[in-house]
Protein backbone atom coordinates (compact mmCIF):
# COMPACT_ATOMS: atom_id res chain seq x y z
CA UNK A 1 0.00 0.00 0.00
CA UNK A 2 2.71 2.14 1.04
CA UNK A 3 4.30 1.91 -2.53
CA UNK A 4 1.12 2.41 -4.29
CA UNK A 5 0.80 5.86 -2.31
CA UNK A 6 4.32 7.09 -2.94
CA UNK A 7 3.51 5.97 -6.76
CA UNK A 8 0.25 8.00 -7.25
CA UNK A 9 1.92 11.90 -7.85
CA UNK A 10 4.37 9.93 -10.46
CA UNK A 11 0.95 10.17 -12.49
CA UNK A 12 0.13 13.94 -12.79
CA UNK A 13 3.96 14.53 -12.62
CA UNK A 14 3.96 12.29 -15.95
CA UNK A 15 1.82 14.21 -17.76
CA UNK A 16 2.34 17.06 -17.01
CA UNK A 17 5.91 16.53 -18.13
CA UNK A 18 4.57 15.17 -21.14
CA UNK A 19 2.18 18.07 -21.88
CA UNK A 20 5.22 20.20 -21.51
CA UNK A 21 7.35 18.93 -24.00
CA UNK A 22 4.00 18.80 -26.54
CA UNK A 23 3.67 22.69 -26.31
CA UNK A 24 7.81 23.27 -26.31
CA UNK A 25 8.76 21.07 -29.36
CA UNK A 26 7.33 23.09 -31.73
CA UNK A 27 9.66 26.50 -30.19
CA UNK A 28 12.34 24.04 -29.78
CA UNK A 29 11.86 22.92 -33.53
CA UNK A 30 11.92 26.96 -34.72
CA UNK A 31 14.77 27.58 -33.18
CA UNK A 32 17.05 25.16 -34.35
CA UNK A 33 15.77 25.63 -38.03
CA UNK A 34 16.63 28.89 -37.86
CA UNK A 35 20.17 27.91 -37.15
CA UNK A 36 20.13 25.97 -40.23
CA UNK A 37 21.53 26.34 -43.52
CA UNK A 38 19.06 25.31 -46.76
CA UNK A 39 21.12 22.04 -47.17
CA UNK A 40 20.03 20.93 -43.78
CA UNK A 41 16.46 22.44 -43.39
CA UNK A 42 14.89 19.58 -44.71
CA UNK A 43 16.55 17.31 -42.23
CA UNK A 44 13.46 18.35 -39.56
CA UNK A 45 14.25 16.71 -36.49
CA UNK A 46 18.43 16.93 -36.36
CA UNK A 47 20.49 19.74 -34.88
CA UNK A 48 22.64 22.32 -37.25
CA UNK A 49 25.99 21.36 -37.51
CA UNK A 50 26.42 25.47 -37.16
CA UNK A 51 25.11 28.75 -36.35
CA UNK A 52 23.82 29.80 -39.99
CA UNK A 53 22.91 33.32 -38.52
CA UNK A 54 22.56 34.07 -42.52
CA UNK A 55 19.14 33.57 -41.81
CA UNK A 56 18.30 36.06 -38.39
CA UNK A 57 20.15 38.62 -41.16
CA UNK A 58 17.92 37.82 -44.04
CA UNK A 59 14.76 38.09 -40.92
CA UNK A 60 15.61 41.49 -39.50
CA UNK A 61 16.03 42.70 -43.36
CA UNK A 62 13.10 41.61 -44.43
CA UNK A 63 11.25 42.61 -41.11
CA UNK A 64 12.76 46.04 -41.64
CA UNK A 65 10.72 48.41 -39.44
CA UNK A 66 7.84 46.30 -38.87
CA UNK A 67 8.79 45.04 -35.84
CA UNK A 68 8.89 48.07 -34.10
CA UNK A 69 5.51 49.04 -35.98
CA UNK A 70 4.07 46.19 -34.30
CA UNK A 71 5.61 47.53 -30.72
CA UNK A 72 3.66 50.84 -31.34
CA UNK A 73 0.61 49.24 -32.21
CA UNK A 74 0.00 46.68 -29.60
CA UNK A 75 0.98 48.80 -26.43
CA UNK A 76 -1.09 51.87 -26.99
CA UNK A 77 -3.99 49.42 -28.19
CA UNK A 78 -3.88 47.26 -25.04
CA UNK A 79 -3.65 50.57 -23.06
CA UNK A 80 -7.13 51.56 -24.81
CA UNK A 81 -8.79 48.01 -24.66
CA UNK A 82 -7.65 48.30 -20.76
CA UNK A 83 -9.37 51.10 -20.20
CA UNK A 84 -12.62 51.03 -22.13
CA UNK A 85 -13.34 47.61 -21.02
CA UNK A 86 -12.64 48.65 -17.12
CA UNK A 87 -14.60 51.82 -17.24
CA UNK A 88 -17.52 49.60 -19.71
CA UNK A 89 -17.10 46.99 -16.74
CA UNK A 90 -17.39 49.04 -13.74
CA UNK A 91 -21.22 49.96 -14.13
CA UNK A 92 -22.26 46.71 -15.36
CA UNK A 93 -20.55 44.56 -12.04
CA UNK A 94 -22.65 47.00 -9.46
CA UNK A 95 -25.69 47.12 -12.05
CA UNK A 96 -29.01 45.34 -10.52
CA UNK A 97 -32.10 44.13 -12.38
CA UNK A 98 -32.53 42.95 -15.61
CA UNK A 99 -31.40 46.05 -17.66
CA UNK A 100 -27.70 46.06 -16.44
CA UNK A 101 -27.97 41.76 -17.47
CA UNK A 102 -29.59 43.01 -20.92
CA UNK A 103 -26.81 45.16 -21.79
CA UNK A 104 -24.19 42.53 -20.65
CA UNK A 105 -25.63 40.32 -23.10
CA UNK A 106 -25.85 42.65 -25.74
CA UNK A 107 -22.05 43.87 -25.75
CA UNK A 108 -21.45 39.91 -25.37
CA UNK A 109 -23.05 39.31 -28.65
CA UNK A 110 -20.10 41.21 -29.86
CA UNK A 111 -17.77 38.52 -29.36
CA UNK A 112 -19.58 36.11 -31.65
CA UNK A 113 -19.55 38.20 -34.25
CA UNK A 114 -16.08 36.78 -36.67
CA UNK A 115 -13.89 39.82 -38.52
CA UNK A 116 -14.48 38.15 -41.56
CA UNK A 117 -18.20 39.54 -41.34
CA UNK A 118 -17.29 43.19 -41.04
CA UNK A 119 -13.77 43.01 -43.04
CA UNK A 120 -14.97 45.03 -45.97
CA UNK A 121 -17.12 47.40 -44.18
CA UNK A 122 -14.65 48.05 -41.68
CA UNK A 123 -12.41 48.76 -45.14
CA UNK A 124 -14.20 51.66 -46.43
CA UNK A 125 -14.94 53.04 -42.89
CA UNK A 126 -10.89 53.45 -41.72
CA UNK A 127 -10.80 54.87 -45.28
CA UNK A 128 -13.71 56.91 -45.08
CA UNK A 129 -11.93 58.43 -41.68
CA UNK A 130 -8.44 58.69 -42.81
CA UNK A 131 -7.04 56.25 -40.98
CA UNK A 132 -6.32 53.67 -43.69
CA UNK A 133 -2.73 52.38 -43.26
CA UNK A 134 -1.80 54.47 -40.16
CA UNK A 135 -1.04 53.38 -36.91
CA UNK A 136 -3.57 55.54 -34.97
CA UNK A 137 -6.18 53.42 -37.45
CA UNK A 138 -4.60 50.43 -36.24
CA UNK A 139 -5.66 51.89 -32.75
CA UNK A 140 -8.82 52.50 -33.16
CA UNK A 141 -9.72 49.11 -35.17
CA UNK A 142 -7.91 46.53 -32.38
CA UNK A 143 -9.56 48.91 -29.23
CA UNK A 144 -13.37 48.76 -30.82
CA UNK A 145 -13.02 44.90 -31.82
CA UNK A 146 -12.20 44.32 -28.20
CA UNK A 147 -14.80 45.76 -26.13
CA UNK A 148 -16.96 43.03 -25.84
CA UNK A 149 -14.22 40.85 -24.71
CA UNK A 150 -12.26 43.31 -22.26
CA UNK A 151 -16.10 44.37 -21.08
CA UNK A 152 -16.91 40.96 -20.17
CA UNK A 153 -13.53 39.81 -18.61
CA UNK A 154 -13.19 42.57 -16.41
CA UNK A 155 -16.94 43.06 -15.33
CA UNK A 156 -16.69 39.18 -14.01
CA UNK A 157 -13.64 40.21 -12.21
CA UNK A 158 -14.41 43.35 -10.56
CA UNK A 159 -17.62 41.60 -9.73
CA UNK A 160 -15.43 39.13 -7.63
CA UNK A 161 -14.37 42.27 -5.43
CA UNK A 162 -15.97 42.09 -2.17
CA UNK A 163 -19.32 44.86 -2.46
CA UNK A 164 -18.42 45.83 0.97
CA UNK A 165 -15.70 47.77 -0.31
CA UNK A 166 -17.68 49.58 -2.40
CA UNK A 167 -20.00 50.21 0.34
CA UNK A 168 -17.33 50.80 2.64
CA UNK A 169 -15.88 53.81 0.64
CA UNK A 170 -19.48 55.66 -0.30
CA UNK A 171 -19.79 55.41 3.61
CA UNK A 172 -16.59 57.28 3.56
CA UNK A 173 -17.85 60.02 1.29
CA UNK A 174 -16.08 58.28 -1.74
CA UNK A 175 -18.00 59.00 -5.04
CA UNK A 176 -18.47 56.06 -7.44
CA UNK A 177 -16.07 57.69 -9.88
CA UNK A 178 -13.49 58.42 -7.08
CA UNK A 179 -13.96 54.43 -5.81
CA UNK A 180 -13.36 53.16 -9.20
CA UNK A 181 -10.16 55.33 -10.13
CA UNK A 182 -8.84 55.03 -6.62
CA UNK A 183 -9.67 51.75 -5.14
CA UNK A 184 -11.09 49.43 -7.55
CA UNK A 185 -8.45 49.94 -10.24
CA UNK A 186 -5.70 49.58 -7.90
CA UNK A 187 -7.33 46.46 -6.11
CA UNK A 188 -7.50 45.05 -9.69
CA UNK A 189 -3.95 44.72 -11.01
CA UNK A 190 -3.63 41.24 -11.46
CA UNK A 191 -7.21 41.58 -13.48
CA UNK A 192 -5.75 44.65 -15.34
CA UNK A 193 -2.33 42.23 -15.96
CA UNK A 194 -4.02 38.72 -16.93
CA UNK A 195 -5.94 41.06 -19.70
CA UNK A 196 -3.23 42.67 -20.63
CA UNK A 197 -1.10 40.05 -21.61
CA UNK A 198 -3.99 37.88 -23.61
CA UNK A 199 -4.83 41.00 -25.36
CA UNK A 200 -1.21 41.75 -26.42
CA UNK A 201 -0.37 38.42 -27.63
CA UNK A 202 -3.96 38.79 -29.56
CA UNK A 203 -3.01 42.40 -31.39
CA UNK A 204 0.55 41.59 -31.76
CA UNK A 205 -0.10 38.24 -33.57
CA UNK A 206 -3.37 40.04 -36.00
CA UNK A 207 -2.99 39.10 -39.35
CA UNK A 208 -6.15 39.82 -41.00
CA UNK A 209 -6.53 43.01 -39.35
CA UNK A 210 -3.08 44.16 -40.94
CA UNK A 211 -3.39 42.69 -44.66
CA UNK A 212 -6.84 44.78 -45.24
CA UNK A 213 -5.97 47.83 -43.41
CA UNK A 214 -2.36 48.40 -44.05
CA UNK A 215 -0.28 48.51 -47.28
CA UNK A 216 3.15 49.83 -46.63
CA UNK A 217 6.29 49.79 -44.27
CA UNK A 218 4.70 53.05 -42.59
CA UNK A 219 2.18 51.00 -40.79
CA UNK A 220 2.62 47.33 -41.83
CA UNK A 221 3.01 45.33 -38.12
CA UNK A 222 5.71 42.29 -38.11
CA UNK A 223 2.91 39.37 -38.73
CA UNK A 224 2.46 41.08 -42.92
CA UNK A 225 6.76 40.78 -43.28
CA UNK A 226 6.83 37.25 -42.17
CA UNK A 227 3.78 36.12 -44.40
CA UNK A 228 5.90 37.51 -47.08
CA UNK A 229 8.33 35.06 -46.44
CA UNK A 230 6.13 32.32 -47.40
CA UNK A 231 5.19 32.38 -51.01
CA UNK A 232 2.86 30.46 -53.40
CA UNK A 233 6.08 29.68 -55.49
CA UNK A 234 9.03 29.51 -52.72
CA UNK A 235 9.38 29.29 -48.64
CA UNK A 236 12.23 30.60 -46.90
CA UNK A 237 12.27 28.39 -44.16
CA UNK A 238 15.31 29.20 -42.48
CA UNK A 239 14.19 33.05 -42.32
CA UNK A 240 10.99 32.21 -42.09
CA UNK A 241 11.63 30.48 -38.62
CA UNK A 242 14.19 32.83 -37.63
CA UNK A 243 11.40 35.89 -38.35
CA UNK A 244 9.17 34.26 -36.60
CA UNK A 245 11.35 33.33 -33.09
CA UNK A 246 11.81 36.71 -33.44
CA UNK A 247 8.03 38.01 -33.22
CA UNK A 248 7.27 35.27 -30.19
CA UNK A 249 9.92 37.13 -27.77
CA UNK A 250 7.95 40.09 -26.73
CA UNK A 251 4.96 37.95 -26.05
CA UNK A 252 7.09 35.43 -24.31
CA UNK A 253 9.19 37.75 -21.96
CA UNK A 254 6.04 39.59 -21.08
CA UNK A 255 4.45 36.41 -19.96
CA UNK A 256 7.34 35.21 -18.13
CA UNK A 257 7.66 38.85 -16.05
CA UNK A 258 3.55 38.87 -15.44
CA UNK A 259 3.19 35.32 -15.51
CA UNK A 260 1.90 35.29 -11.29
CA UNK A 261 -0.40 37.86 -12.18
CA UNK A 262 -1.67 36.07 -14.98
CA UNK A 263 -2.38 33.11 -13.09
CA UNK A 264 -3.79 35.37 -10.45
CA UNK A 265 -6.02 37.20 -12.17
CA UNK A 266 -7.71 34.35 -14.41
CA UNK A 267 -8.55 32.84 -11.24
CA UNK A 268 -10.49 36.39 -10.49
CA UNK A 269 -8.53 36.83 -6.86
CA UNK A 270 -8.33 40.35 -6.64
CA UNK A 271 -10.51 41.33 -3.61
CA UNK A 272 -9.58 37.49 -1.82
Amino acid sequence: MNAIARSRPVVPTVILVLAAIVFVAPLVIAFLTSLKSPAEITRVMSVPSGLYVQNYAIAFERMGRSFFNSIAITAPAVVFSLLVGSIAGYPLAYMNGSGGRAVYLFLLTGMLVPFQIVQIPLFFLVRALGLYDTIPGMWLVHTAYSVPFCTFFMRNFFASVPRSMYEAALIDGCTPAGYFWRLLLPASTSGLAALAIIQSRSIWNDLLFAITLTSSDTARPVTVSISGLASSLQVEYGPLMAATFISLLPVMIAYLFFQKAFVHGLLGGAGK
